[in-house]
């Protein structure tokens, strides 16, 4: 029997937990039960990406668009949408933790403090390989023990660049990367990195760090290509029973005493919204009506210092970042945001036809560039359900007088290095999307308490981006996989 295979006679089985979507959170919580010897089933509503041979035996990594493009759903894999990142592990910054005032409104306090996660933080980073420094950052919240590996060396191209801007009188600071790396690693810093999936498992996605020693335990089992139908509670609706599972053509009831919903921003609040029972009419966790409301993320845009006319080698370049402008930035009374360099995409493939040449001129004698801003949750940004049917989103609230001064900060640090900058003026778009099942003290404006447990339900779980009250303006995995490690710890505490 393989793994996502369920035999008849475990119908109505009843696990220690179940674990619904395997993602950051639920990869890591289902981790994390392991090593207290849960019995764990983790359903995941995809399979596996498996390397694709036709692209020859020296091909690293497989472009996202080209897994879409033919014809498999994003995100519905094992690993979920780490298999696409970029494995930058960023700390939330520690005002992050705190209400923060912005241009058009109030950055939520979270329901704990940077310093009640620190020691997750630092378990998360050994547990996804992260390799970082704290040099150059004056934004790095403190921390109780050093990066566990050194920080990813710069590629020479990069390190020109990185150079040139230091000289200009700007902190230059290393991305912290989840890889695979060193002496024995699998990683050969490729360019095929950033969103793309690595097919030589040398990138610390969701399943290659957290996953595959969860399986190795033998404490837990993996369900594929199932979709959980919905939560099943007690007749009271007090506290939860199990799942209901579509898988290989029939629908089956699995018992469990825990269930951690962790399908993703919208695959949760979806999931958690056609769970309804008659003692919660409107959906699991939505007796206040905040399911799927007070969505965040950042705001987003793109900037390319030119290198010059030959086009840029194959490079790994996702090494470094601007941070000193976080909490705040010259002639400017709020936070900013961050200023990273990507990996190298071949963005232009999806460009419209007209567009493409120029794109892919820029694109191949450039270096990608991305700056990002907090976008603000409000009561009503959000999931619009119809029915059980997602029918529209309200994106979250952009800093757009923000959002223009990092533009123009990035764009000056780049020129003030010597580079040409190709850099049009466009909206945000919204990156790292958090929120819709957040966490809080107050059941009236949250969906779970400060444990990731729905509110008024014992046993039932949300441990993904959803929680997250807001998303600061750093890449939001690590902190997932923080709360996940911190949640698996209150769940063993609670067992006894």
């Amino acid at each position: 029997m393989t793994q996502g295979d369920i035999p008849l006679e475990e119908q109505g089985h009843r696990h220690d937990a179940i674990v619904i979507g395997s993602g950051a959170g639920g990869s890591t919580l289902a981790y994390q039960l392991s090593q207290y010897g849960f019995r764990v089933l983790v359903i995941e509503r995809g399979d596996f990406l498996r390397p694709d041979r036709r692209q020859g035996s020296n091909a690293v990594g497989k472009y996202m668009y080209h897994i879409v493009k033919s014809g498999e759903e994003t995100s519905c894999f094992v690993g979920g949408e780490t298999k696409f990142y970029g494995a930058a592990l960023y700390r939330m910054r520690e005002s992050d933790f705190n209400a923060v005032e912005h241009e058009n409104g109030i950055s939520p306090a979270w329901p704990i403090s940077y310093s009640e996660l620190e020691p997750y933080y630092e378990r998360a980073e050994r547990l996804y390989h992260v390799h970082g420094s704290s040099a150059g950052d004056a934004s790095e919240p403190p921390r109780a023990a050093p990066f566990p590996h050194p920080p990813i060396e710069h590629a020479p191209i990069v390190a020109k660049l990185v150079k040139r801007i230091e000289q200009s009188g700007t902190p230059v600071s290393s991305i912290p990367r989840g890889l695979d790396y060193g002496p024995t690693g699998k990683c050969v810093l490729c360019s095929t990195c950033d969103g793309h999936y690595c097919q030589i498992d040398a990138k610390m996605d969701a399943e290659i760090a957290a996953l595959r020693p969860a399986l190795a335990t033998g404490n837990v089992r993996l369900m594929t290509n199932a979709n959980c139908a919905r939560v099943l509670t007690t007749r009271d609706g007090s506290r939860v029973t199990g799942v209901s599972v579509q898988h290989l053509g029939r629908e089956q009831e699995i018992y469990a005493d825990i269930v951690a919903v962790c399908a993703g921003l919208r695959g949760s609040a979806s999931l958690l919204r056609r769970s309804r029972t008659q003692r919660h009419p409107d959906g699991l966790g939505n007796a206040t009506g905040c399911l799927g409301r007070y969505l965040a993320g950042h705001s987003a845009g793109v900037v390319f210092p030119i290198a010059g006319w030959k086009r840029v080698p194959p490079t790994h370049t996702k090494t470094f970042a601007i941070n000193g402008y976080y909490n705040c930035a010259p002639g400017w009374p709020y936070p900013s945001g961050v200023i990273q360099i990507s990996g190298q995409m071949p963005f232009w493939e999806e460009a419209p036809t007209l567009m493409r040449p120029l794109a892919h001129f820029i694109g191949t004698r450039a270096f990608m560039c991305f700056y990002m801003t907090e976008a603000l949750p409000t009561r009503e940004t959000g999931l619009m359900f119809d029915g059980d049917e997602i029918a529209s989103c309200l994106p979250p609230v952009h800093n757009l007088k923000t959002f223009n001064k990092l533009h123009d900060l990035a764009v000056g640090v780049f020129r003030g290095s010597g580079y040409l900058v190709f850099a049009r003026r466009r909206p945000p778009r919204v990156w790292h999307e958090v929120g819709t099942a957040r966490f809080g003290n107050d059941p009236a404006s949250s969906v779970v308490d400060p444990t990731c447990q729905v509110h008024g339900i014992e046993g039932l779980f949300v441990v993904d981006a959803s929680v997250l009250p807001s998303a600061g303006a750093v890449n939001t995995a690590l902190t997932i996989v923080a709360l996940a490690l911190r949640a698996g710890d209150h769940i063993s505490r609670c067992r006894g």
